[in-house]
């Protein structure tokens, strides 16, 4: 790898492998078949387990957004532990009581606030709050969900987690002025999924209008590929890019045609 560049690959949902010349950072890594075999048998994956947990090795950080199933796995994280002694995880409060419950030392956890975190020399850490599907704090006063904005060299990148639309994260995200590349959930909130027991996110009209308002220059859209009962149409996603003209921001279908140089 280059130096100074950083690649993406997309593991599904909202999961991401980042790799920079000197870090590899997973993002809620869903690596098993929990949620089919937890929750529901009828949420079968649509796509396939792209690594097997034993097969990552030489993590530097595991950034857990929240702690569903889908985000914060229990067949996925303990096992990336085992393989990864030295990994450093980060994650909000419900997540920090699962990574206890599960085993993994607090040496091994870091608390983040909303405080700029330094990972290495060229890459830093925002976490952000996420609607999910409101904003809500933990006794720290920190969200009980996140997002995260990645800081690379002078590039911004903003991984949104699960989260819906709301004035305080609008707020918030501006303050950034601009950001490169953003990836935003559009599988949206509807009374059906409610009643399935799904909470959903924003919709792929909201996810456009939020990448004007916080001056996304990219928009990459997740969270539409893993569940049949939770998925987008591609297909509806690009339809609704073509139809409005002349939008301010590049759509891009896959992570994995990112790169950062």
């Amino acid at each position: 790898m280059k130096k100074k560049s950083i690649v993406f690959e997309h593991l599904g949902q909202t999961g991401l492998f980042i790799k920079t010349k000197n870090l590899k950072i997973l993002i809620d890594p869903y690596l098993s078949n929990s949620v089919e075999e937890i929750d529901s048998s009828d949420l079968k994956r649509l796509i396939p387990i792209p690594y097997s947990p034993n097969e990552l090795d030489k993590i530097d950080f595991v950034l857990i957004t929240h702690n569903h199933l889908d985000h914060c796995d229990p067949k996925t994280i303990p096992q990336i532990f085992s393989n990864n002694p030295n990994v450093k995880f980060i994650g909000p409060s419900p997540v920090r009581k699962l990574l206890d419950k599960w085993g993994i030392p607090k040496n091994s956890i870091i608390i983040p606030s909303l405080e700029k975190i330094k990972l290495d020399s060229e890459i830093s850490l925002h976490p952000i709050p996420a609607a999910h599907p409101q904003i809500s704090y933990d006794i720290d006063n920190i969200p009980n969900c996140l997002g995260w904005l990645l800081e690379f060299n002078s590039k911004k990148i903003y991984v949104a987690g699960d989260t819906s639309i709301c004035q305080d994260l609008i707020d918030f995200m501006k303050k950034f002025n601009s950001i490169d590349i953003g990836l935003l959930p559009v599988n949206e909130d509807n009374y059906y999924r409610r009643k399935r027991g799904i909470v959903g996110n924003m919709s792929i009209r909201e996810a456009f209008q939020f990448a004007i308002d916080i001056n996304i220059k990219k928009l990459v859209p997740v969270h539409w590929d893993l569940f049949e009962v939770n998925s987008v149409s591609p297909d509806e996603i690009k339809a609704v890019y073509k139809h409005h003209n002349q939008l301010p921001f590049d759509l891009v279908m896959s992570v994995n045609d990112l790169s950062i140089k």
